[in-house]
């Protein structure tokens, strides 16, 4: 079960980055972020049929008590896409997730998410989520999400084949916007498998503490740009202070491109250590930011 494996590497990574602050708080589905255009959803949601347009993002957030956990979700046709899974607060209750989608094309798709490591058929039943989402064409010429993110911080010293693993891989940098709506960075194929794999990304503060939780499946067809959006419409930042991307790998698929020097206003690290003893090292990323 490929989603009950990300699970554990989620709540283990988010252990490893104590003191998280992931924000998964239900919203009602009325309510749209105005900067990303962002429909949040929550069980409330349940079997309700509702409608996006291209472009737009779509965020369902769902948590349930004790061992039973949602599993990944399944979409019925490529009209809705899924970006990424963020993980909400840990509580003695379970963690909770928030599902980050793209209207991707027009169409209908149906979102189910799914009820895993539950023995009572009924109550998986009655928790199990499903809504239908109608995708209609963006009004005027409005680029989707990806097109219209704003670039803020980026290394754009050329790749000369150095990699590294996705074990505690860590970037820093420094913000110059307020609002953080996510982070690219450059992956390869380091060792044969199959044709994708989970990769969990954190966002830290300079002290270490983990602000935020997403898990990717990247494609190996895709890996060079991988893009990590974050819930909420993004994460509130401190320009001019020090953040940390971290990335760890499921199966060992994929390495993080890595350049000598590099981005100027941070360091590459792996297990917390330098890359190089003798040359700073950088790896190769892109975060978008707003005001």
């Amino acid at each position: 079960m490929p989603h009950a494996r990300l699970i554990v590497c989620l709540v283990m990574f988010a252990f490893l980055l104590a003191g998280g602050e992931a924000n998964a708080q239900a919203i009602d589905s009325s309510s749209l972020n105005a900067t990303r255009q962002v429909l949040s959803l929550n069980f409330k949601n349940n079997g309700q049929h509702l409608t996006a347009t291209v472009g737009q993002q779509l965020e369902i957030t769902l948590g349930t008590i004790g061992g039973p956990q949602y599993g990944k979700p399944e979409v019925s046709s490529p009209a809705i896409r899924l970006e990424s899974t963020a993980l909400g607060p840990i509580n003695p209750g379970g963690p909770s997730f928030t599902y980050i989608f793209e209207a991707a094309a027009e169409g209908e798709a149906q979102v189910t998410v799914p009820i895993i490591f539950s023995n009572n058929p009924e109550w998986t039943k009655q928790h199990t989520f499903a809504v239908t989402i109608r995708v209609r064409p963006a009004p005027g010429n409005r680029r989707g999400p990806h097109a219209s993110l704003t670039p803020d911080q980026s290394n754009t010293e050329p790749w000369k084949n150095a990699w590294t693993n996705l074990r505690n891989a860590r970037q820093s940098f420094v913000p110059s916007l307020p609002r953080l709506i996510g982070v690219e960075v450059e992956l390869v194929v380091a060792n044969p498998g199959p044709a994708s794999d989970e990769v969990n990304m954190s966002l830290a503060n300079a002290e270490g503490a983990g602000l935020a939780f997403v898990s990717k499946t990247v494609e190996i067809a895709h890996c060079s740009h991988a893009l990590f959006l974050f819930p909420k419409g993004g994460l509130q930042v401190l320009p001019g202070q020090v953040y940390s991307i971290v990335l760890n790998g499921d199966r060992g698929v994929f390495g993080w491109k890595y350049v000598a020097n590099g981005y100027p206003n941070g360091a590459a690290s792996l297990n917390g250590k330098p890359l190089s003893q003798d040359t700073r090292g950088t790896f190769l990323f892109r975060t978008f930011g707003a005001n």
